[in-house]
């Protein structure tokens, strides 16, 4: 072989190696890959937005008068149909009906009342039955959304109500799998809403009067991608120009636990804890040297997070008790949204995650996790109990139990040390 010859392919293998170097440690979204920073533009994507409204009874104290119900249905057909270029609304109960009024997308909401809404049977729903059909009807390329009381239409007996969670996880479940063979992930976002309500709220088959606030739900399936997309898109918050009357969200995919680009965090002292200095190597997490002041009994110090990206509300970001971190020497005191360093300029919407060590006993490895659970809100705002009364007006018919049918079949097959939304990585080198 030739010293030319030997050159030539010497440059080569370099190109090479330095190509799948660069390709390993890029921003894509993919499995076990890093999540990216926030300054990562994702794709816009155009799916098709299919509107599902449910009309059963139960559904009418919503639509009587001009009620926050109405000004969040305008809202998402109006953004969608204006962003998206093919949205579809359908009533939806034993069937899916679509008329001449689901069609007129602009004067939908001024046509809606008890009456305009008699389509289909409307007498009872299963709600189980309307997921399976929606998600029947939801392909790679559809968001789907449904807006909806949720009732379980079942009385308070355990088996039944343990079976009805049992069918929504088992609906899911296929949907995931479907997902997944087509090479995608699956999402799910649940959101509490209420509105004014006058009309009668059945309770077990019985009719109760109400003119009171009651909650309702808006619930959007589709793959992750699309569904990442219509999130931002359609600002899904309670925000002057977000979803009016939206009280609580839950964010849930199949995508694995992410990896936190070490690029998209900091770890940080500040004036309100009593770390003399952190020297942190490039990456800004693996400490060279932490300098403490030995007159404090404990040590804090703080993670400046960009995570922008992140499938999850933020809400749920800042719940510390979705945090967890390891081993037992460190605690996380405090997640805040403020952004206390100007190092974290680079991020649009930073959080800082307060962690102590206490006694000042380091390990030389600290790993934080934030966990996916279900969020404390559902279990608040649930009852199971049949007691013929009206119940408080942030409180549905087993709506834990129907979140909970979701969320396993989202972690069926996860240990419980494997539900993390990410985890990180700081390592001590030496401290003093």
């Amino acid at each position: 072989m030739t010293r030319k010859l030997l050159a030539l392919l010497l440059v080569a293998a370099v190109v090479v190696a330095v190509f799948f170097i660069g390709r390993r440690g890029g921003g894509d979204i993919d499995r076990g890959h890093y999540l990216p920073a926030d300054t990562v533009t994702m794709e816009s994507a155009q799916p098709v937005v299919r509107i599902y409204v449910e009309n059963s009874g139960s559904m009418n104290g919503y639509v009587t008068t001009n009620s926050q119900f109405k000004n969040a249905l305008g809202h998402l057909i109006t953004k969608a149909d204006g962003f998206y270029k093919d949205t579809r609304l359908d009533f939806i109960n034993q069937d899916i009906h679509h008329t001449a009024m689901c069609d007129d997308l602009d004067n939908f909401v001024l046509q809606l009342n008890p009456q305009s809404m008699q389509v289909g049977n409307t007498s009872s729903t299963d709600i189980n039955k309307i997921f399976k059909m929606i998600l029947e009807h939801t392909s790679k390329d559809t968001v789907s959304v449904l807006v909806s009381d949720c009732m379980y239409d079942v009385d308070n007996v355990g088996t039944l109500l343990a079976a009805a969670a049992n069918s929504t996880t088992g609906t899911f479940m296929k949907a995931i799998r479907q997902a997944r063979e087509k090479k995608s992930e699956f999402a799910t976002i649940i959101m509490q809403c209420v509105s004014e309500f006058s009309g009668n709220y059945y309770e077990g088959g019985q009719a109760i009067a109400c003119n009171a606030e009651r909650p309702y739900y808006v619930i959007v399936m589709g793959n992750l991608r699309q569904v990442m997309d219509f999130n931002r898109h359609m600002e899904l918050e309670d925000t002057s120009t977000g979803l009016p009357g939206m009280k609580h969200k839950y964010m849930l995919s199949s995508e694995p636990t992410w990896l936190l680009d070490p690029a998209t965090a900091r770890i940080y002292s500040s004036n309100f804890n009593n770390a003399i200095r952190i020297q942190a190597h490039h990456d800004g997490l693996n400490v060279r040297k932490l300098t403490m002041d030995h007159e404090q009994s404990n040590l804090n110090f703080a993670f400046g997070l960009g995570i922008e990206q992140l499938f999850a509300d933020r809400s749920y970001l800042l719940d510390r008790d979705n945090y967890d971190v390891s081993p037992a020497q460190y605690k996380v005191t405090d997640v805040n949204d403020n952004a206390k360093f100007t190092e974290c300029d680079y991020f649009k919407h930073p959080i800082t995650v307060q962690v102590v060590a206490l006694g000042q006993q380091f390990a030389p490895k600290l790993t934080l996790r934030l966990k996916n659970q279900i969020p404390a809100w559902v279990k608040e705002c649930s009852y199971n109990e049949r007691t013929g009364m009206l119940p408080p007006s942030h409180q549905s018919y087993a709506i834990y139990e129907m979140v909970e049918g979701i969320y396993s079949a989202f972690y069926n097959t996860k240990a419980d040390d494997s539900r993390d939304l990410f985890l990180l990585d700081v390592h001590f080198d030496a401290y003093e």
